[in-house]
């Protein structure tokens, strides 16, 4: 039984993955170079990546359009590059030039998409359990963060709160190609299966 449930679930996860390929298809040419980037496989990269960042915020900073005008122009900006990327990238590359280490290149970076979305799921599916076996715990760890971050948003200014929180996501892919986020990562998930398990600290000598 465990052997067909494991062995549906792979064929359910190549299925995923087939179709996050074929989904980004129009992508690949250049996903590849934004994965080195994201992942910092040369030194200047995370700077890069900051100036970049602080550049698009200083525009912002210096014009002060409003909350609506920022969001419109952020849309306009994603519909732009959503329609260009793959129009260009289809006209200007062919299957021809697209090689085989390319393309184990390409698996893997969609493989690290895939995997994400499922962590994701699995810490909705965690904080849902916490919900439903003990409402009290999840119920002081939400107040308890929702408070902080509102603390947090009339300690700072918001567009300075935005622009740290954008560079932590964007240089995230890099901090965890480099190991420093696994550990906090473990031990979290430790700490939340020992709270559902209801396991007792060890009492110390």
């Amino acid at each position: 039984m465990d052997g067909e449930v494991s062995s549906t679930s792979a064929e359910q996860k190549n299925r995923e993955l087939d179709q996050l390929k074929t989904d980004l298809e129009g992508w690949r040419e250049v996903v590849l170079p934004m994965n080195k980037i994201l992942h910092w496989e040369k030194p200047h990269y995370p700077a890069v990546i900051v100036g970049l960042i602080s550049f698009v915020f200083l525009l912002i900073w210096y014009f002060e359009p409003s909350v609506l005008t920022t969001i419109s122009l952020l849309g306009l900006t994603i519909c732009l590059i959503d329609f260009l990327v793959p129009t260009v990238a289809s006209s200007v590359f062919t299957s021809e030039h697209w090689t085989v280490l390319q393309e184990q290149q390409y698996e893997q970076i969609c493989l690290r998409i895939l995997n994400a979305k499922h962590h994701l799921m699995d810490m909705k599916n965690t904080l849902n359990n916490l919900k439903s076996e003990k409402p009290a715990l999840y119920f002081v760890l939400v107040m308890g963060f929702l408070t902080m971050m509102a603390w947090l948003g009339n300690l700072m200014d918001n567009l300075l709160l935005t622009y740290l929180l954008v560079c932590f996501i964007v240089l995230l892919p890099g901090i965890r190609s480099q190991g420093a986020l696994q550990r906090y990562i473990s031990w979290l998930q430790t700490k939340l299966k020992d709270v559902l398990a209801g396991k007792p600290k060890a009492k110390k000598n």
